[in-house]
């Protein structure tokens, strides 16, 4: 048994001398044949060649990185000048909206002083707009001082008559021809025929005798709007299922329409 032992010792031994000596004559080859290697010139020159590229293109590299860089760094700064111009223009630009805002309300504080020292007074006759169906009468106004406008109305003409029973007049109201709006329904009434009923489609009968239409926008007629009215208007006071339905043309009839009724209902 132990003689078994010791063979197989020893055949393991062997087997280990065996790769161990294998091993160092490759090293031994590898290492001669380096040597020779090296002391050939091309492979030399081979192995110089091959430095030579290895650090040109760690050169190449580097260069490429120190350009990213200062790409970078270019574009960085360019972007920071930029927020900065917007910055300054947009400080530019409120500071001016600031003074304009000043401006601005200085004007509003002279012009309302101004509005205190002046006032608005006719001057000249009324306008006539014909506006659609509508009638505008638009006064004429100037602006002067409230000094001024008081001075004029208490000027007064020293030569004229002290007894006159009606009290004296402003020499600008004298020369000032004013028509009312209730005169110029009477012309308007005395120039249409049938004014004010509904045979006249031009003038509105309803707004004629309350001084309001029931219809609002919708009326196609012309409205008269009084200098001043006694009629108390309240909202919804035209709207309401019997005003809707009912019309004024029932309520009138022409002179043969009545004759014509009264033939048929009689006889």
């Amino acid at each position: 048994m132990e003689a078994s032992v010791n063979r197989k010792e020893k055949r393991k031994e062997a087997k280990k001398n065996k790769r161990k000596q294998r091993r160092k004559e490759v090293a031994e080859k590898l290492r001669a044949e380096e040597e020779a290697s090296l002391a050939d010139p091309e492979e030399q020159r081979r192995i110089q060649l091959e430095e030579e590229e290895e650090k040109q293109r760690q050169e190449r590299v580097r260069k490429e990185f120190e350009e990213r860089e200062r790409l970078f760094l270019e574009e960085l700064a360019r972007r920071k000048a930029l927020e900065e111009e917007e910055e300054r223009i947009r400080a530019i630009e409120e500071e001016a909206e600031e003074e304009r805002r000043k401006q601005n309300q200085a004007d509003c504080e002279i012009e309302e002083n101004c509005d205190e020292e002046w006032e608005y007074v006719e001057d000249g006759p009324p306008e006539i707009i014909w506006q659609g169906n509508e009638i505008i009468v638009k006064k004429n106004r100037v602006r002067v001082k409230k000094k001024a406008g008081e001075h004029l109305a208490i000027k007064e003409d020293p030569s004229r008559p002290t007894s006159n029973p009606l009290p004296p007049e402003s020499d600008e109201h004298n020369n000032t021809s004013t028509i009312s709006a209730q005169e110029l329904l009477e012309d308007v009434a005395q120039q249409t025929p049938n004014f004010g009923t509904e045979q006249d489609k031009a003038h509105c009968p309803f707004h004629i005798k309350t001084g309001a239409c029931r219809f609002g926008s919708r009326c196609s007629r012309i409205h008269f709007y009084p200098d001043k009215s006694c009629t108390i208007l309240i909202k919804n006071m035209y709207n309401g299922p019997g005003l809707v339905l009912e019309q004024d043309e029932g309520l009138e009839v022409c002179y043969d329409v009545f004759m014509w009724l009264k033939t048929e209902l009689l006889v």
